[in-house]
């Protein structure tokens, strides 16, 4: 039996303490944090190094193959993906297909064209056809002539007249008689049915010019807009997947790395059963294992709810059913491009090439010719007009005749108001005001675009250092721990220090699993930042 310490005892319990804690916390966090409070909470977890010694023990039994530790995680074939399944190119395939945005974007679409195709069809005359028919209420027309003449007095003028003894003057007195008496009974015709049938075509010469032409170069500039726009969209619905599908990714490799822990601790505490078995060691360092044991274990399950908590989400934004775990394809470890140009360079090109910043060029545009538009209606307006018409009676036949009369007319008209020229003024100002709102948008997108561009180009170029430093840790802790079990089994180290080394792997598996999802992650949104990661295919 080895002696033991008072003092170096209880620290040695401390240190054992903290190691196991320390490993309890990374693993949780890998799996609940994401990749910025994950760097910080592994940070902010210390593990006492070096540790001071608890026991010395004189020699310890050479441990069976089956007491041996195992084999650690080859977390670099987990991270190169498993040959088939999903890759993040594809699961933002499917989104940008099924997303609930994308299919509003196409709606809003739809309204700009159909307001493009009203504006073009300004260009054509207008033609109105009428029919009417109508029924008029009864009257009583007068007549022209005196109708106060009776029988008897007409038979007496005859009698008269036949009495004058000169021809001539006889002849022409009965033509005056008869003529009197046409008078007296002639009435106007009362027509009380009037149906009538025309049409009419109107040409607004100097609106099309002014107004028409304007106002539908603006419609086609918004249609530009709204399918700019629904890139845009597509573009944030893709990044927002790719995220999603690397969490997921990063939650298996944390699962991954939390098994393999468990496994290790487990094969630890055979080789230190076997010592205490052997009486070597006391049994306090196999209870401070199995406590390690039970808190790995817990981190597990911990990293398992992760896991499907990920795998769930990822398959909402997909828009798909299923269970399980779902396979990962994409190469995690594959190799990312270089960084092409400065900062100031991918800036510049971001305020081309984002989508959000072509859209609001092409609403400036539009405002352009909204404008235009809006100040065109203060002039005045002139209009070819013709008409044609098929009455029954026709109002130009005098007296009216119950009969179909075909009437045509040719005119050129001149209008303007007051009225037009002040609110045409008011509806330019209010253009003005819009395309005014829309430059400040697009400056607040340039000072948007700047920030981003810069946090991803950092985050980028730190990310790719990580990773190379996220290697070398891993050799370190996987050498670490093959030390600290050899000392221990030749009874020369500490199981507080091995239990230490099993932390720092695990962390530097942690540290591995983020620095490769942080990579891709920085690489998709830097992409993103400068609009390189379009056009997207959005046809039905």
């Amino acid at each position: 039996m080895g002696r033991v310490r008072g003092g170096r005892w209880r620290n040695s319990v401390a240190a054992a303490q903290q190691a196991g804690a320390g490993l309890v916390v990374t693993l949780a966090l890998s799996t609940l944090a994401p990749a910025g409070a994950l760097a910080q909470a592994r940070d902010s977890v210390s593990l006492p190094s070096p540790l001071p010694p608890a026991v010395e023990v004189t020699s310890r039994p050479p441990t069976s193959p089956a007491t041996s530790i195992v084999e650690p995680l080859d977390l670099e074939r987990v991270l190169r993906g498993e040959g088939q399944g999903l890759t993040a190119d594809e699961v933002a395939r499917r989104a940008v297909a099924t997303a609930p945005t994308i299919a509003q974007g196409r709606a809003q679409l739809e309204q700009a064209r159909a307001g493009a195709a009203q504006a073009y069809l300004a260009f054509f005359p207008r033609l109105d056809l009428t029919a009417r028919y109508t029924r008029l209420s009864p009257i009583t027309q007068g007549t022209l002539g005196n109708s106060s003449i009776t029988p008897e007095q007409e038979d007496m003028l005859r009698t008269l007249i036949g009495n004058v003894a000169d021809p001539s003057a006889q002849a022409l007195f009965t033509v005056n008689l008869e003529s009197q008496l046409a008078l007296a009974n002639f009435t106007f015709p009362v027509l009380l049915d009037s149906v009538s049938l025309g049409a009419e075509i109107r040409y607004p010469v100097s609106d099309v010019f002014f107004q028409v032409l304007p106002s539908y170069e603006g419609a086609e500039r918004a249609v530009d807009a709204q399918e700019t726009q629904m890139q845009a969209t597509a573009s944030a619905v893709s990044q927002q997947a790719r995220e999603a599908f690397y969490t997921y990714a990063r939650a298996r490799a944390a699962t991954a790395v939390a098994e393999s822990t468990v496994r290790t601790i487990e094969a630890q505490e055979r080789v230190v059963q076997s010592a205490v078995d052997a009486g070597v060691t006391p049994r306090v360092d196999l209870m401070r294992l199995r406590a390690q044991l039970a808190a790995a274990r817990v981190a597990v399950e911990r990293a398992r709810g992760g896991t499907a908590t990920a795998a769930e989400a990822l398959r909402a934004l997909m828009h798909e059913d299923g269970r399980g775990e779902i396979p990962v394809a994409e190469d995690l470890l594959a190799g990312l491009p270089e960084l092409e140009g400065s900062r100031e360079d991918l800036i510049l090109r971001a305020y081309s090439e984002r989508p959000e910043s072509r859209a609001i060029a092409h609403l400036l545009r539009a405002r352009d010719r909204q404008i235009e538009a809006a100040e065109g209606s203060r002039y005045p307006h002139l209009v070819l007009d013709g008409q044609f018409s098929f009455d029954n009676p026709n109002q130009r036949l005098f007296p009216a005749q119950q009969r179909f009369v075909e009437n045509y007319t040719l005119s050129v008209i001149l209008t303007w108001s007051p009225n037009d020229l002040f609110a045409g003024e008011e509806r330019a100002r209010q253009a003005r005001a819009q395309r005014a709102e829309s430059e400040a948008q697009l400056d607040q997108l340039h000072d948007g675009i700047r920030i981003q561009v810069t946090q991803s180009y950092e985050a980028y170029r730190a990310a790719r250092l990580s990773l190379d430093a996220a290697h070398a840790g891993i050799e370190a802790a996987e050498e670490g721990v093959r030390v600290r079990t050899e000392q221990y089994r030749a009874g020369a180290g500490l199981i507080t220090e091995l239990m230490a080394a099993t932390a720092d792997l695990a962390r530097a598996q942690l540290d591995l699993v983020s620095a490769a999802i942080d990579a891709r992650i920085a690489h998709t949104q830097l992409v993103r930042a400068i609009g390189a990661d379009g056009p997207y295919d959005l046809a039905r």
